[in-house]
């Protein structure tokens, strides 16, 4: 996983780690309408959404196996757990190879990053990763999350 601000120079970051601060620094964040945009097809897109953060008890992580998360927050605070390793997570769901999502119940060994405005975090396969979790009160979040294939880095 790589966590910093967006405003950082960024220029050692692979290719398509590059295409997805140039679609964040291209747009008004604030202005784009929830959805989906697309950046290079099915290899590299967004998904902008808006949504109130949660007691990080009442979520379950997520794990993806093929798309990379490059979550950048646009507005309001969260709290991201992340864990580096699938071992003992247990499943709550079984894959969508669709979606390339699954859910688990639990993440041992978990670290919390708390996300402001301007800030990024990249989540690679086999990370479990717990977003949208309230920091101290429920708020209304913003946020980007750009899919990137890890094809894309080889």
């Amino acid at each position: 996983m790589i966590f910093g601000e967006i405003k950082q120079p960024l220029h050692a970051l692979p290719t398509a780690f590059q295409q997805a601060i140039n679609f964040i620094n291209s747009n008004d964040m604030a202005l784009l309408e929830n959805g989906r945009y697309e950046i290079d097809g099915d290899r590299i897109f967004a998904n902008v959404m808006s949504f109130e953060t949660q007691d990080a008890a009442n979520k379950q992580g997520e794990v993806h196996q093929q798309y990379i998360d490059f979550q950048y927050l646009i507005s309001g605070e969260e709290r991201i757990d992340v864990s580096s390793s699938l071992a003992g997570c247990i499943p709550a769901t079984d894959y969508d190879s669709d979606n390339d999502f699954a859910l688990v119940e639990t993440m041992p060994d978990t670290s919390s990053l708390l996300l402001k405005p301007g800030m990024f975090l990249a989540i690679f396969p086999q990370q479990p990763h717990k977003p949208g979790c309230v920091i101290t009160t429920p708020m209304v979040i913003k946020k980007v999350v750009i899919k990137i294939h890890q094809a894309c880095l080889s």
